[in-house]
């Protein structure tokens, strides 16, 4: 067994990288994790108005923020390849190396109008422990947000030997959504038989509709964040990891 320290920071996203990047390394530096996650496009800001350049440079500080920290870190962030943009998760290791990328798979109908969506459902390993990342709908395929087909992505990650997915979200303050937000999160949490890690994005204007923190395959909440305001959430999480 390990035990894995996870830091959930749910911070406001503003629209813009000179906003957001300074929190970012702020809660890496402090080194307090052995893993800190972000929530959707908590880097660029949930928009199509970024600059590649200073984007891919703010991707090489945070990769030495966490080799320097000893700090593993997943941020949301924009992204442009082959002319489109993607929504993507960004996974970066103690190392200060990039362990690999997920982009969005299932964007909403808005988020269609400006990103593509993702090609692959990828399985990272580190350090003896698998995972998958997931971001927004591609967990929930929520009512009201695209006539789209669910993939039954964490369904999917669990097959194929996922211990835990950590999700970034952006889900707003829509309170019609807060009981199909929890209740999707303890059924596939169950179904996929793993940890769900959820961060979410706090909000400048009222009280969120889904929490920050941690899902036990048994559909239980292992520790929340409160809906208002900017958050942090760590918790001790037990895992099982291979020789």
């Amino acid at each position: 067994m390990a035990v894995l320290r996870i830091k959930g920071v749910q911070m406001k996203v503003a629209n813009t990288k000179k906003e957001n990047f300074p929190k970012i390394l702020e809660h890496i530096q402090k080194g307090d994790c052995d893993i800190i996650v972000f929530p959707e496009m908590s880097l660029t800001g949930y928009n199509n108005n970024f600059s590649d350049t200073r984007t891919t440079e703010a991707w090489k500080q945070i990769a030495s923020a966490c080799k320097k920290s000893y700090v593993s870190s997943i941020i949301g962030t924009g992204v442009r390849m082959d002319g489109n943009t993607y929504i993507q998760a960004r996974v970066y290791t103690d190392e200060g190396k990039l362990l690999g990328t997920q982009e969005k798979l299932v964007p909403t109908e808005e988020d269609r109008k400006w990103c593509r969506p993702g090609e692959e459902l990828r399985l990272f390993k580190y350090k003896g422990i698998n995972f998958g990342c997931l971001l927004g709908n591609d967990l929930w395929v929520a009512p009201g947000f695209g006539p789209y087909p669910d993939p039954r992505l964490s369904y999917q990650l669990g097959k194929r030997g996922a211990q835990i997915i950590f999700h970034l979200i952006n889900t707003g303050i829509d309170q019609t959504y807060l009981p199909y937000y929890d209740i999707n999160l303890r059924l596939r949490a169950r179904e996929s038989k793993c940890y769900i890690v959820t961060v979410n994005s706090a909000s400048e204007h009222g009280v969120i509709n889904c929490p920050s923190g941690i899902m036990s395959p048994e559909g239980r909440w292992l520790v929340q964040c409160p809906l208002q305001g900017e958050q942090t959430f760590v918790y001790d999480l037990e895992i099982d990891t291979e020789i």
